[in-house]
């Protein structure tokens, strides 16, 4: 007795290939994008700034915070406070692992791209975020605490850190 044996393949192959060819070149970027007032101050933040300390200067400080700048200070040094960099040094690595592990399931359950790339900059652009909010070194000046009510050096209207922002490229 013969028994009739009926094979069905679905050829997913092509498909694969084509989901494949969609992350090809694809890029995802985290940050601030512009050029406007969080930008600058974005910046400022991730690489330091030395200020030059201008006679105009001078008199500002005297009246708004009733502080004589000596004559000897010619800068007034913002440090670096590096929250993109160092937070994707921290969390980076992890983030990349997780992604390669789930790109083979997504090629092949035909994910598309731009839904994996999407929640990918989503988890970085949190993860950055967070850095951002519990770093703590190099401490504000005192003067800076006294004005703005508070220690943590990237935190004080929240502005900056929510307006961070992802892009697919």
């Amino acid at each position: 007795m013969r028994s009739k044996i009926r094979i069905r393949d679905k050829n997913r192959i092509p498909q694969a290939i084509s989901s494949a060819d969609s992350f090809n070149g694809r890029r995802v970027r985290v940050g601030y994008f512009g050029s406007g007032h969080t930008q600058m101050l974005a910046a400022v933040h991730e690489f330091g700034v030395d200020i030059q300390v201008t006679d105009k200067m001078r008199g500002f400080f005297r009246y708004k915070f009733g502080i004589s700048l000596k004559k000897t200070t010619t800068h007034i040094k913002i440090p670096e406070r590096s929250f993109i960099r160092a937070g994707w040094d921290e969390h980076g690595p992890a983030i990349v692992e997780k992604y390669q592990r789930l790109i083979g399931e997504a090629i092949l359950n035909g994910v598309p791209a731009d839904a994996l790339l999407y929640a990918l900059a989503l988890e970085a652009k949190g993860k950055l975020q967070d850095f951002a909010r519990d770093l703590k070194d190099p401490p504000n000046v005192e003067l800076t605490v006294r004005e703005k009510g508070s220690s943590n050096p990237l935190v004080d209207t929240g502005n900056m850190i929510g307006s961070m922002d992802h892009k697919l490229e």
